[in-house]
């Protein structure tokens, strides 16, 4: 593992085979030509997350974006704690969702520190085959683009010193 430090890191997940299964991937994809770099690295963790985040000793803040599973409407945008994920007894919200918090546990015991996780999930419409998002999903990226922007001005402006 390298030294590599980062204040921020957003990490996309999904399998872009799947429709809005992939829609962390296709956000983070679609805000690297967007200026979002400038307070966070932006990482595309597909399927292989732990892959993703070998590269670093020490993440600030970590916001996951995928595909959540919360009886929503389509699109329906959730920020959720990495505790209201790993507290739930309720099955998955993600098909990921297991995957992210075993990668994550796996990357802490190989010396990763990880000060606060952010999860924003997009109820997904549509998890069949294709590469396409659903309508409703696409309709909502505005909308956690915004988000994704206030968070990341929340963490730089947390770093500054008063």
């Amino acid at each position: 593992m390298s030294s590599a430090m980062s204040s921020v890191v957003v990490l996309g997940v999904g399998n872009l085979l799947r429709q809005d299964e992939g829609v962390g991937v296709h956000v983070v994809r679609a805000l690297s030509g967007a200026n979002f770099g400038e307070h966070a690295e932006l990482v595309d963790g597909g399927t292989a997350v732990f892959e993703a985040l070998s590269q670093w000793r020490e993440i600030g803040k970590l916001i996951v974006i995928d595909a959540v599973r919360g009886g929503k409407e389509p699109g329906a945008i959730s920020r959720l704690s990495l505790r209201e994920v790993a507290d739930r007894t309720a099955p998955a919200l993600s098909v990921h969702e297991h995957g992210v918090l075993d990668a994550l546990g796996l990357l802490q015991q190989a010396g990763l520190r990880v000060g606060e996780v952010v999860i924003y999930g997009v109820e997904p419409e549509s998890a069949g085959w294709g590469t396409e998002l659903s309508a409703p999903v696409v309709e909502s990226l505005p909308l956690l683009a915004a988000r994704l922007r206030e968070e990341l001005e929340l963490a730089a402006s947390e770093e500054r010193p008063i």
